[in-house]
């Protein structure tokens, strides 16, 4: 994702992706994912293992609910 968003916001306009080469990059990106790295939780490394910890109890609480509804990690629009 790096990549792309550093693509997406270069200085110079001329040089950034059409918004079709965006879709197709992040599609390759999103469909190279697991499930599980997916739903996984976006946490700084900076933050106190206490907090990390309550955290990902949150997550796999809601990961739960959502595996067990059926719902996919990302929906396809």
């Amino acid at each position: 994702m790096t990549g792309l968003v550093d693509a997406m916001t270069d200085e110079d306009p001329e040089k950034r992706p059409v918004i079709e080469d965006v879709i197709s990059r992040f599609s390759r990106i999103r469909n190279s994912l697991s499930g599980f790295k997916l739903r996984s939780p976006i946490a700084p490394k900076q933050d106190p293992s206490l907090i990390t910890t309550l955290r990902y109890a949150c997550q796999v609480v809601h990961t739960a609910r959502y595996i067990i509804s059926k719902k996919t990690a990302i929906p396809d629009a």
